[in-house]
């Protein structure tokens, strides 16, 4: 064979070869497949009465048909001192404090939460949607917060 003829066998099995080696990417641990978000309450409201606090809100529209239903909420509840000065950057830790999972449906479409409050603390609120299986949270709606 002619030397021309053996270089450009030789070229092209190196190519081939380098090409079979190399990869088609980065390389990971595998991703599971992206989840439908379900909607955030938006319109979180509270109204005092004596000592309770009275929190309702709108079930959100699910616009995706095949996304997850909503299942219930959770009402997640912070409280400070009052006489504790206000620090503006420090997080807000909230605790659980209900899980709502029937009437979503209420009156005119409000779901209510009742709680009785302590007197001398700055008290906040949110919710968040999930769904049967947990599998799926919304963000977190819109915070209240007031001093009782």
């Amino acid at each position: 064979m002619n030397q021309k003829v053996v270089s450009v066998i030789l070229i092209t099995a190196v190519l081939g070869i380098s090409l079979l080696l190399s990869g088609c990417g980065k390389k990971g641990l595998p991703v599971a497949p992206r989840q439908v978000a379900l909607p955030a309450v938006n319109d979180l409201a509270s109204v005092i009465e004596g000592d309770t606090v009275i929190l309702t809100w709108t079930v959100p529209e699910i616009k995706e048909k095949k996304g997850p239903s909503i299942a219930g909420f959770a009402v997640n509840k912070a409280m400070s001192p009052v006489q504790e000065s206000d620090c503006k950057n420090c997080p807000v830790k909230y605790k659980a404090v209900a899980e709502i999972t029937s009437g979503l449906k209420g009156k005119s479409g409000k779901v209510e939460y009742t709680g009785k409050l302590e007197k001398g603390f700055k008290y906040y609120f949110k919710v968040t949607a999930f769904s049967e299986d947990a599998a799926a949270e919304s963000r977190d709606s819109n915070m209240v917060e007031f001093i009782y």
